[in-house]
């Protein structure tokens, strides 16, 4: 009686795994090797699976970034920091929840992070997955200067709309990454982005 969910459950877990292991190979290659000079058939390769495998899971390289992106933006550890800001009452540790966040999550797919920053002007598709992702980002950014807002935290004269442009000026993932090739170290970029942050929100 038991055995039809059982097996369905197992081949779900495969297919998990099997698209986990085709993005981490696709991520590897494109930071490795550009964006344009990886196929499809390299990608397979790395997973050790067949190439009709990733066209059926993806469909196409850009398929393969739009799984990276979606991988990324949906972490758990995003929606926890949110729901945690949505209950505080401390605009300080609002900011830095919102800050370390912002780079934990950068830094985890800082490849990924490179594929879309360097391709979106060159590739409509990366352009639009980008696109979508600075949305994202910017209604997630919304909820948190929304929390300051209602905790009338937010320094005289600004507005949520001119807050959330803060943040997503601070903390877009161009920010972090162009620390990164300056040689700030992750602890030196979050402190720092921190403090720029506190005082455009909160004229701290």
């Amino acid at each position: 009686m038991t055995s039809r969910p059982y097996r369905s459950a197992v081949r779900e877990q495969a297919a998990a795994s099997t698209r986990a292991a085709i993005l981490d190979a696709a991520e590897t290659l494109f930071a490795q090797d550009g964006y344009a000079r990886v196929t499809i058939g390299r990608i397979a390769q790395a997973a050790g699976v067949s190439p009709n495998t990733v066209y059926v899971a993806f469909g196409t390289k850009v398929g393969l970034v739009r799984g990276l992106t979606e991988r990324a933006s949906g972490e758990d550890s995003i929606q926890e920091t949110l729901a945690t800001i949505a209950e505080a009452d401390d605009a300080d540790r609002i900011v830095d929840l919102a800050v370390r966040s912002a780079g934990d999550v950068v830094h985890r797919h800082s490849r990924l992070m490179t594929v879309l920053v360097a391709n979106a002007s060159a590739d409509p598709e990366i352009g639009a997955t980008f696109q979508g992702t600075e949305r994202l980002l910017r209604e997630r950014f919304g909820l948190i200067t929304a929390r300051l807002e209602a905790l009338g935290a937010l320094r005289a004269g600004l507005t949520t709309d001119r807050a959330t442009d803060a943040l997503a000026y601070y903390l877009s993932p161009e920010s972090w990454l162009r620390l990164d090739t300056l040689g700030w170290t992750p602890e030196d970029q979050t402190a720092w982005l921190r403090e720029q942050v506190r005082h455009a929100l909160l004229g701290l």
